[in-house]
């Protein structure tokens, strides 16, 4: 969780970062519109501004989810739910592997269905 956090500070600061230079670069522009290096760097810091924006959403995000997914067990629910002879009788029809679907753990608690 503290890595997502220092990714996401980081990502952060790059963000600012950029928003400085597109905001020096979009004066520019305004500046001298017959000017295409000028056009032309602008676009460019827009879009990495707008890369970096993204990439900081996506870090918000992957955090929410970790944050979220912390109190649910992912397992759970095939070895409560779901008759593990009907799990492996789908695999042999199918031919994949039931180490695909369940770990060494649950295969033995599971040695009835095969």
């Amino acid at each position: 969780m503290e890595n997502i956090q220092n990714q996401k500070e980081a990502k952060k600061e790059d963000v600012n970062k950029q928003k400085a230079i597109y905001k020096e670069a979009k004066n520019y522009y305004r500046h001298h519109r017959s000017n295409d290096k000028a056009k032309k760097r602008y676009e460019i810091e827009k879009r990495k501004l707008e890369r970096l924006q993204e990439a900081l959403l996506k870090l918000q995000v992957k955090e929410t989810d970790k944050a979220e997914n912390k109190t649910i067990a992912l397992g759970t629910s095939k070895l409560n739910y779901l008759d593990p002879r009907i799990t492996v009788a789908w695999c042999k029809k199918f031919n994949v592997p039931v180490e695909k679907v369940y770990n060494k753990t649950q295969k033995r608690k599971i040695s009835f269905g095969q």
